[in-house]
């Protein structure tokens, strides 16, 4: 088997230095947009910059600077993981892609599938969300004391959905995009099994809301 590659993906929104987890075992970064400017933030010298930067100031123009077009059917972030999986990255996260505008959180939701579908498993990340894409088979989850665990349905159908070591298992179930009955699933042993037979299944862990007093 060949070498691991993990790339990471800065996207817009603001990125804490408490995520660096992700980033510190990186082989490659990439700053798409105004991701650049969430890396310099954090010291970081990204390895290529891309995007339109029509919202965002442009980066210095150099060998590792790709200026993208403003009309393209491709987000920034999309495209970003185009060049990833041309990279042979087995491994992507994307930061600064959650929150803000509800649109671009679709988009990279999609991106995670069309990620997960080219061979790469990929992270969409920020302090309380952590949520990945998964194709067909069999998944063990560490727990995650103070953190949900919750399932939906990426598109069509999603069948044979069994779930062990959860608070409330499932069994061969079929989980569709009109009803959350994967949602805030609680670990109920060390590690969780997640499997499914056909379709593409949303893995989302999201920490507990602090109890009010």
């Amino acid at each position: 088997m060949g070498a691991r590659m993990k790339c990471v993906i800065f996207a817009g929104m603001p990125v804490p230095q408490t995520l660096r987890r992700f980033w510190q075992d990186a082989d490659y970064v990439i700053a798409a947009d105004a991701g650049y400017e969430n890396a310099r933030r954090l010291g970081l010298e990204p390895d290529l910059l891309l995007g339109d930067y029509d919202s965002a100031p442009r980066p210095p123009q150099n060998a590792k600077t790709l200026v993208l077009p403003a009309e393209k059917d491709d987000t920034d972030t999309y495209f970003a993981a185009r060049r990833a999986i041309a990279l042979g990255a087995d491994e992507a996260v994307i930061l600064g892609g959650l929150g803000g505008r509800l649109d671009h959180t679709l988009a990279n939701l999609q991106t995670l599938v069309f990620l997960a579908k080219n061979g790469v498993r990929a992270w969409l990340a920020d302090e309380a969300n952590e949520v990945t894409a998964l194709m067909p088979g069999v998944y063990q989850i560490p727990a995650r004391p103070g953190w949900y665990c919750s399932v939906f349905s990426a598109g069509d159908a999603v069948r044979g959905v069994t779930l062990k070591g959860l608070k409330y298992p499932l069994c061969e179930a079929t989980v569709t995009g009109f009803f959350p009955i994967g949602v805030s699933n609680e670990f109920a042993a060390d590690t969780a099994t997640v499997g499914f037979s056909e379709g593409v299944l949303y893995l989302v862990l999201s920490r507990r809301e602090p109890e009010k007093p």
